[in-house]
């Protein structure tokens, strides 16, 4: 049974004992007693992460009501308070007597300020649970636990391994001097430390790089993230089971990724001329802005969580860009025409505007749409498979590839 936040439930003699003849799940846990507080703290936070559960204390692995030697209930309470973080509300403990044997449940909800951990000699254990056990979680389940709780944004979170070393100084003290009109140098001088001038900018964040640090300003993001590159495809016909005519694996930094990418579309696509004022104008078959805006818009917002790379396909009646992650919160394929926007990666999408990469923001989608279809006659299609937004232009030029 899933245990939404805030509800109190409890159980009857008879609904525990079907509970315990099914064995142990994703929502249940047995054991014949308790070890350590450590132990019991664990299992409660694995639950927390997860989707809730019970702990049933004083029956055996195999459901055999053994009873409990003494009752926990006080020190558990006090274990929930002092052990894990952070506090988790709503867990309910109830105690039976079965065949004159104590038996504790421990109900815990589904957490609201996820990630919990435990808190055991100065360090922080985060587990979750996985089907009817529990382990430590991998760094992509923190992160994705941090971002699904709106505790920080995914972009936010520190990336294993970094340091202020993986950082492009030079690159990073050029859009310094151009943003702020000021050189590092003399920021410096007026007494802030680098590490803390980076972590004011959230470039940096417990002296490890932060999601949007690493991409925005690392000497080499994908040695830490290999997945943040963009696969750029040109098949031969309308399908991927085709041969396939090129192909770039895009990587660096994301501005370089959102220039390489511009490079790829105008490598393989057509130009068609008009005549304008008895000259001939040639534009692209789908405007680039249009294409540039998709681009910047999968860097942006992706979910960088999932462990995907973004997708260029170009066929010959279409192009697609694919982007791991489905619209965020309130996002619907509808609204997202009118700009309708939450942002997952603030941070990412602060920079890109800062770079002039981005112009207002919600106003990227209503105005690919509006160029597309003036130029081409169709509205660009949005769609959301299997976990992930994909946009599709229909191609329409009238002459052959450059």
């Amino acid at each position: 049974m899933l245990l939404e936040k805030g509800r109190k439930s409890t159980l009857d003699k008879l609904e525990l004992l079907e509970i315990i003849a099914k064995g142990e799940d994703s929502f249940t846990e047995l054991k014949e007693d308790i070890e350590s507080p450590e132990e019991v703290v664990a299992e409660i936070c694995a639950f927390a992460n997860s989707k809730g559960g019970r702990l049933i204390l004083g029956v055996s692995d195999e459901g055999e009501i053994v009873g409990l030697k003494k009752d926990w209930s006080d020190e558990i309470s006090n274990w929930i308070t002092t052990k894990l973080d952070p506090p988790l509300e709503d867990i309910t403990i109830q105690k039976f007597l079965i065949e004159e044997k104590l038996i504790i449940v421990v109900e815990i909800p589904i957490g609201s300020q996820k990630p919990y951990a435990l808190l055991r000699r100065g360090t922080r254990d985060y587990w979750v649970r996985f089907g009817s056990t529990k382990r430590k979680a991998t760094y992509e389940e923190l992160r994705r636990l941090y971002q699904a709780s709106l505790r920080i944004s995914g972009d936010e979170i520190p990336v294993a391994g970094t340091s202020m070393e993986d950082i492009d100084m030079e690159y990073f003290s050029s859009f310094f001097q151009n943003f702020f009109g000021k050189s590092l140098e003399e920021e410096l001088e007026s007494g802030i430390s680098l590490e803390k001038l980076l972590t004011n900018m959230r470039i940096v964040a417990d002296s490890q790089l932060t999601t949007a640090g690493l991409l925005i300003f690392g000497k080499n993001p994908q040695r830490f993230l290999p997945y943040c590159i963009i696969w750029a495809v040109r098949f031969k016909g309308c399908s991927t089971t085709e041969p396939m005519i090129d192909k770039k694996e895009i990587r660096g930094k994301l501005n370089d990724q959102i220039e390489e990418a511009e490079k790829f579309f105008k490598n393989h696509l057509n130009l068609k001329g008009d005549i304008k004022d008895f000259e001939r104008e040639e534009k692209y078959e789908i405007p680039l802005e249009a294409l540039r805006e998709s681009i910047v818009n999968a860097v942006a917002h992706r979910d960088y969580t999932v462990t995907s790379n973004i997708r260029i396909f170009i066929f010959d009646d279409r192009v697609e860009i694919i982007s791991p992650g489905e619209l965020p919160n309130t996002v619907t394929l509808e609204n997202i025409r009118y700009g309708i926007h939450v942002e997952r990666n603030p941070i990412i999408v602060s920079y890109l505007t800062k770079f002039k990469k981005m112009e207002q923001i919600g106003t990227g989608i209503p105005r690919m749409i509006s160029l597309t279809k003036k130029e081409t006659g169709h509205e660009p299609e949005f769609s959301v498979i299997s976990g992930e937004f994909k946009v599709t232009f229909w191609r329409g030029g009238n002459e052959k590839e450059k």
